[in-house]
């Protein structure tokens, strides 16, 4: 992981954002503005987890990056934003979303974007002290690719407690 992945990550995330506006605004391209706005999301927080190195070659651990930063600086928007690009995500392979549904989840992915680029820039929050769970997660983006892909059990979420209801 290196600094020039990180910028390189940053640099395809707000050219990708000017290519979905295009795409959307002047081809009327709702399918490739759906994808080029999602993965312009994906590019900003791998900038961040690169940054950091921790892991980010998935959907689910860039999830888990975006609840990382949305704790880590009190913004709750970050999950929001993944939300969206996921949405978006998805529409690129079905082509179900309207026109203008598309057009306000654009616009929401452009408005919210640069939050995620200026964590970025802030770089880690040093009185950041991250929840039991966030410290579970942030140990496991640590964990080196290779040893990852060798038990993928290391990126499920903990095993659920029992469940024993009353007897009632």
């Amino acid at each position: 992981m290196s600094i020039a992945n990180a910028n390189r990550h940053a640099d395809l995330s707000r050219r990708l954002m000017s290519q979905a506006n295009y795409e959307l605004h002047t081809l009327g391209d709702r399918v490739q503005a759906s994808e080029k706005a999602s993965v312009a999301v994906a590019h900003a927080v791998k900038a961040i987890g690169e940054d950091r190195n921790w892991r980010h070659g998935s959907h689910n651990l860039r999830r888990d990056i975006a609840g990382l930063l949305a704790e880590e600086y009190g913004q709750s928007q970050v999950v929001y934003l993944q939300a969206i690009a996921d949405q978006l995500h998805g529409n690129c392979f079905e082509d179900r979303l309207s026109d203008s549904l598309v057009e306000q989840l654009l616009a929401e992915v452009t408005r919210l974007i640069p939050m995620v680029w200026d964590i970025r820039d802030a770089g880690p929050n040093p009185t950041y002290i991250p929840s039991p769970a966030g410290q579970r997660i942030i140990n496991r983006l640590l964990v080196p690719e290779d040893v990852a892909r060798a038990d993928e059990s290391i990126d499920f979420p903990p095993p659920m407690p029992p469940f024993n209801p009353p007897a009632g």
